[in-house]
């Protein structure tokens, strides 16, 4: 299953936004919604690990990097299997477009219940990526 964030657009040059997102150790403030749902966060510059109510542990590592272009991420010691896209393109000169992929490894059953959770999840990372200045 595939899901693709809307466009968002950021007041920050792509490499502001690159320097930020692509440090997993400074997740809380950058990409994790900010709620009491996700708790036990557990960081490093490559990697992190977060607890999800009545969802459970997950994991990520990024895999790929092209500074100020695209930071590639996937799933580690996680219940679901993802792999994960940031896309970040310069816009109107001191500008960045930004763009999620998340594909997921699921059956169909399966993306059935997880679609909507995971359409949000990405939404909300574009969400605080536009608050970056």
């Amino acid at each position: 299953m595939r899901i693709e964030s809307k466009i968002g657009h950021i007041y920050a040059t792509p490499d502001r936004v690159y320097t930020l997102i692509s440090d997993f150790s400074r997740i809380n403030s950058t990409m994790l919604p900010q709620n009491d749902k996700i708790k036990d966060v557990e960081a490093t510059p490559d990697s992190c690990t977060f607890t999800i109510d009545k969802a459970g542990r997950f994991g990520m590592r990024i895999i790929e990097r092209e500074p100020g272009k695209l930071l590639k991420i996937e799933s580690a010691e996680s219940p679901l299997r993802f792999t994960m896209w940031i896309q970040l393109k310069e816009y109107n000169g001191n500008e960045s477009a930004v763009k999620v992929t998340l594909d997921a490894d699921v059956n169909a059953l399966m993306s059935v219940m997880v679609k909507k959770p995971l359409t949000e999840f990405v939404e909300s990372l574009v969400s605080k990526m536009e608050m970056i200045r």
